[in-house]
């Protein structure tokens, strides 16, 4: 028996996903991502790269997220979605506040806020290193295109004999898909079942 578990850096995957599914034109369609099917489709996947040998059991989905935390902040409905999704079977969600942080305009000079995420990549990190220490996991699942995650990676792969597969699409994320033990693309027929359309 292999256990799996699945790690998402939600902003960095949700807008990968946009860019690859979105349809410009006439109908202007987007592709909406079906979380809850998620992890059963990607555990379809794995046979075909670990073979049938060992029974592969599903241990669950972590997902790290960041929102804007200042009341009536346009993050409101995604705060209530994620604590929709912590619900469901299988699911944990680690939500950050993002953070204020002052910058000067590069055409005015003016001084403006904005709202970024801290913290994300680290949880990430920590919690692939967790899992691998405590055998809670022999195959992950990363669905990141972040290369910070990359020495991770590695020292998982190479000290504590764990295999990372890379979840991600044709366009980008090169670097971290060479890094890992193998690699799942969503472009094409398995984004259309994970997927639904909406104008």
């Amino acid at each position: 028996m292999r256990n799996v578990k699945i790690f998402v850096d939600f902003w960095n995957f949700q807008l990968r996903w946009r860019e690859a599914t979105h349809s410009p034109g006439a109908g202007d369609t987007q592709t909406s991502l079906g979380w809850e099917k998620l992890p059963q489709i990607l555990m379809g996947e794995l046979p075909s790269i670990f073979g049938t040998t060992d029974p592969l059991v599903f241990r669950g989905i972590h997902v790290f997220a960041s929102v804007d935390p200042r009341p009536g902040s346009k993050d409101e409905g995604l705060k209530k979605w994620l604590h929709f999704l912590n619900q469901q079977t299988g699911f944990q969600i680690q939500i950050r506040d993002r953070k204020a942080k002052t910058d000067n305009c590069p055409h005015c000079s003016k001084k403006i806020d904005r709202m970024v995420e801290k913290g994300v990549d680290a949880s990430v990190v920590t919690a692939l290193y967790e899992g691998a220490i405590n055998n809670s996991y022999d195959i992950a699942l990363l669905l990141s295109n972040d290369t910070d995650h990359i020495p991770a990676v590695k020292t998982i792969q190479e000290r504590l004999n764990k295999q990372i597969v890379h979840v991600g699409f044709k366009r980008g994320g090169s670097e971290i898909r060479t890094a890992t033990w193998s690699h799942i693309l969503m472009d094409g027929s398995l984004a259309n079942r994970i997927g639904s359309q909406r104008g």
